[in-house]
């Protein structure tokens, strides 16, 4: 069944287009004749699904666009070109600072996209600073950015009381942020794992990416494809262009990257991808892909992720996880995903407050993890 998408939605697709050739400017015209936007609506869409800078690109060579409408879009873009320039140059930076410590790293998501993939680096809003560095090295990181007035989340300080692997095990991100100017400031996503939504299921660690060193960029689409795949499940419009611009930008070894994409679960979701840039974009078709694409599921796949365009609201981790394993073609993946989801939420780790101490109960305990938290449930309602 087609989903039925509303007039702004349509716009933003129709904003998803490489040259403004003169039939497709006609198609345009023709459907603002036919269909009055909620521009408020419109501008609100644009910006969830980051689409903000095409949506201008396009509409500064359509007639018929309200001109306060157009003025908007047209500051709006100036401020993402601004913040993108200053994170780009933050970064270049940090990653300087970072490699005269000898500390491995690797930018991904929206900072390395912008710089490599977008034919201008405008065209893609960059968020936070997301930089991969081995495990090893995460505190010795904070330890240098410290001077240089990067700061810890609140939410982190905790674990500084604890021994460095109770982070470690329990989390595979935090966030360091930087004041700048005035209210604005710069933030950090420091990871040392990728998780496939649980590091259950599976992960990637900084050497799972610089190694071989030859398939960089592949590794760079297999961790596009973890993020916006699985754990966004493609709910951004402007995640299909990034795995658009990301294919287009280079030379891809596809049969290593097909490869590697299957063997992590990860080649259905990757192949959603491919048919929406194809679909926007006009990607070609690729010979020795299409044979694998199973055309039915695909297609239930994708107008299942297209349902959540027309809405603000992101997915839940239940909604992620039932759809990651919705895309499994074999039983045995859909069981290892539900079995690993079961072991994250059975054996879970504990930190227990005795006296003026506290004890980590790490989860590889196992079922004394389970025996813990029910003599402790059992404390607090007696």
């Amino acid at each position: 069944m087609k989903v039925a998408r509303s007039p702004e939605l349509t716009l933003l697709l129709m904003a998803c287009m490489g040259e403004l050739s003169t039939e497709k400017m006609a198609q345009l015209t023709l459907f603002l004749q036919q269909h009055l936007p909620d521009w408020d609506r419109l501008l609100k869409l644009a910006a969830h699904h980051r689409l903000i800078p095409f949506l201008y690109r396009t509409f500064r060579e359509t007639p018929a666009i309200p001109t306060s409408f157009l003025a908007t879009l047209r500051q709006e873009c100036q401020t993402i070109a601004t913040d993108n320039l200053l994170k780009l140059h933050e970064y270049k930076r940090v990653a300087a600072l970072l490699t005269s410590h000898n500390i491995e790293h690797i930018s991904f998501k929206g900072i390395y996209l912008a710089e490599h993939s977008y034919p201008q680096s405008s065209l893609r809003p960059i968020g936070d600073i997301d930089i991969l560095v081995a495990e090893k090295d995460l505190y010795e990181a904070v330890r240098i950015l410290a001077p240089d007035g990067y700061q810890m989340g609140a939410k982190y300080q905790p674990y500084l009381r604890q021994a460095e692997r109770v982070m470690l095990d329990e989390l595979h991100e935090i966030s360091l942020f930087k004041p700048f100017y005035a209210t604005s400031r710069f933030d950090i996503d420091l990871h040392w794992r990728v998780n496939f939504l649980l590091r259950e299921i599976d992960s990637f660690q900084l050497h799972d990416i610089l190694y071989p060193d030859d398939h960089l960029v592949e590794n760079q689409v297999i961790l596009l494809v973890l993020h916006h795949g699985i754990n966004n499940l493609w709910e951004r419009i402007g995640y299909i262009n990034d795995l658009y611009f990301m294919l287009r930008s280079t030379d891809i070894d596809w049969t290593w990257l097909l490869d590697k994409l299957k063997r992590y679960k990860l080649d259905m979701i990757f192949f959603v991808g491919l048919y929406w840039c194809k679909k926007l974009w006009g990607l070609p078709a690729l010979p020795f892909v299409q044979p694998l694409m199973p055309a039915n599921h695909l297609h239930v796949l994708a107008e299942g992720y297209e349902r959540k365009w027309d809405e603000y609201s992101l997915n839940s981790f239940r909604r992620m996880l039932f759809d990651f394993a919705k895309a499994q073609t074999l039983f045995t993946n859909k069981l290892t995903i539900y079995a690993a989801y079961s072991r994250s939420f059975i054996f879970r780790s504990s930190l227990i407050n005795i006296k003026d101490r506290q004890l980590y109960i790490p989860k590889e305990w196992g079922f004394t993890t389970v025996l813990i938290r029910a003599i402790l449930a059992l404390r607090r309602h007696r």
